[in-house]
């Protein structure tokens, strides 16, 4: 499988120091990207852009590197932006790191770690007197949870695009969704923060996420399939050396059979 390949090459130390400081690098100045607001006609709608990169980090790095790039590049962010930042901006890229865990896990095949890992953070939610209060807030975060349980279950050995671009839409989704829902506990732990608030966005945090995760994952497939193309072409271009290779030798045997054949007639 051609992730499997991919999850080879990320573990490549020579390309890992360069993946690394490109990513330092894009994380710190996404963060500086302006917000989406008001997408698809609903009011209060607000995507950050650079969530996704906390995602886009741990499919490149894996989950301890891509961890580290990303707390270091949102870290710098935060101290830059702002020399006396209180707790929750302290801890936000905490929660962009946890992004990179899952999305690392489940690029380097430990999907039930990463599972556990959610299944903590939805539990984590309950633990809070506001999230036993507004129980119903996290009913993406557990459908998404059991969709992907059963598509592991189910269809872990498939092969093809359709199903590779599938694995990463819920790697990548339930990695936004871990940042969402550490970022909503921590809030709701920090601050004096009413029920409606979160209700007032029961709707709408769906559709910000998959948004967010749909970029990233094609992002990722678009790079495992121009990287499926390469090795592709690489390997008919070797086919082509062996049988060039082949064809040679076979005349250079014909040639001395001719000479060989010459001389026993004299």
């Amino acid at each position: 499988m051609i992730i499997d390949i991919y999850n080879h090459l990320i573990k490549k130390r020579e390309l890992t120091l360069l993946y690394l400081l490109s990513a330092i690098v894009a994380t710190y100045f996404a963060s500086w990207f302006p917000d989406f607001e008001n997408l698809i006609g609903i009011e209060g709608a607000r995507i950050s852009s650079v969530v996704s990169f906390g995602a886009l980090n741990g499919f490149l790095l894996g989950p301890l590197w891509g961890a580290i790039a990303s707390f270091t590049g949102i870290m710098a962010h935060v101290f830059v932006r702002s020399h006396t930042p209180d707790m929750f901006h302290l801890l936000t890229p905490f929660f962009v790191a946890m992004a990179s865990v899952v999305t690392g896990l489940c690029i380097t095949k430990r999907e039930k770690a990463a599972m556990i890992l959610f299944s903590i953070l939805i539990l984590g939610w309950y633990i809070t007197p506001l999230g036993r209060e507004v129980f119903y807030y996290p009913w993406f975060h557990i459908i998404v949870l059991g969709s992907f349980v059963l598509f592991h279950h189910k269809y872990h050995d498939k092969r093809g695009n359709f199903y590779t671009f599938a694995f990463l839409l819920f790697s990548t989704l339930i990695a936004i969704l871990a940042d969402h829902l550490a970022g909503s506990i921590t809030a709701a732990i920090l601050y004096d923060i009413t029920p409606q608030m979160f209700t007032s966005v029961i709707a709408i945090y769906p559709i910000e996420r998959i948004t967010l995760a749909f970029a990233a994952a094609a992002i990722v497939y678009l790079l495992i399939i121009a990287l499926q193309s390469t090795l592709m072409e690489s390997e008919t271009f070797q086919n082509k050396i062996e049988e060039a290779k082949r064809n040679e030798l076979l005349s250079y045997i014909d040639n001395v059979k001719d000479i060989i054949n010459k001389d026993n007639n004299k």
